[in-house]
């Protein structure tokens, strides 16, 4: 048999091999160029992708944490954060209340039953309804408050009464104005009514799809925590939207003191 083997062929056998040699050696080389940081920054960069995702209103449970501090720490922190209450704007002229709720409130006129008009019906802008039938119930007009639209009356022990007059919901949702805390940024509001017993009756709302909702009995859960009957802050201030300062009477039969609280809200 002849022998094809031919010199041309085993100079391009030689040629092929001497090619592969020479891309391992260049590519190699190209690796070797790129420095070790920005292969590892690149590993990093694909192994830490994450994906937030935010939990939906309604699943959200919220509470909060209570420590209690000493006057220097509330003065101090009140002094660098040097907040501002916001003023709500408030009509107290009976007549002009009358001009603006006209439809949406019947007052009585009936002098023998308060200095001040009473309540006898509400038509709710949600189509509720409310009607006081009884001279048990007579709530007197104090204030209305548009920016609220809440109606704020007063009952025979000067309990705050209050309604809301968006979505019918009464004092223990509504509470009063004058109460109202607002957050920084308004995301939260501490607000609360007087109960006609010497003491407030709080909570704390959350502005949710531009409302504000109940979400907290503040009353009880710092009762709670601890072990100590909140009645009445006599000043408080928000340093963030979760993180309240109060300041609250601690009476005695022959001193008045106050103690001071860190209050935060914890959603989850």
């Amino acid at each position: 048999m002849k022998n094809n083997f031919t010199p041309a062929l085993f100079f391009l056998m030689i040629s092929f091999v001497f090619c592969l040699q020479s891309c391992k050696k260049e590519k190699k080389y190209e690796l070797e160029n790129i420095p070790k940081s920005e292969i590892q920054k690149t590993e990093d960069s694909v192994n830490s992708i994450t994906v937030s995702v935010e939990k939906p209103e309604k699943t959200l449970q919220y509470s909060i944490t209570v420590e209690k501090i000493d006057s220097l720490q509330y003065y101090s922190v009140k002094k660098k954060t040097a907040p501002k209450k916001k003023i709500i704007a408030k009509i107290t002229d009976i007549n002009e209340a009358k001009k603006l709720l006209k439809g949406i409130v019947e007052f009585d006129e009936n002098k023998d039953l308060g200095a001040n008009p009473g309540v006898k019906k509400i038509h709710f802008r949600n189509g509720k309804k409310y009607e006081n039938n009884g001279d048990f119930d007579y709530f007197s007009f104090i204030a209305f408050y548009p920016e609220e639209d809440i109606l704020l009356c007063e009952d025979e022990a000067s309990s705050d009464i209050s309604f809301n007059l968006k979505n019918g919901k009464g004092t223990e949702e509504t509470g009063n104005p004058e109460r109202m805390n607002f957050s920084p940024k308004e995301t939260f509001r501490i607000n609360g009514s007087y109960d006609g017993q010497e003491c407030m009756e709080y909570f704390i709302q959350k502005k949710i799809d531009g409302e504000y909702q109940k979400i907290i009995n503040f009353e009880d859960e710092f009762k709670k925590k601890t072990t100590i009957t909140l009645c009445n802050i006599r000043d408080g201030f928000w340093i963030d939207e979760y993180t309240f300062f109060l300041e609250k009477y601690d009476f005695d039969y022959e001193t008045r003191k106050y103690k001071f609280f860190k209050v935060k809200i914890i959603e989850k």
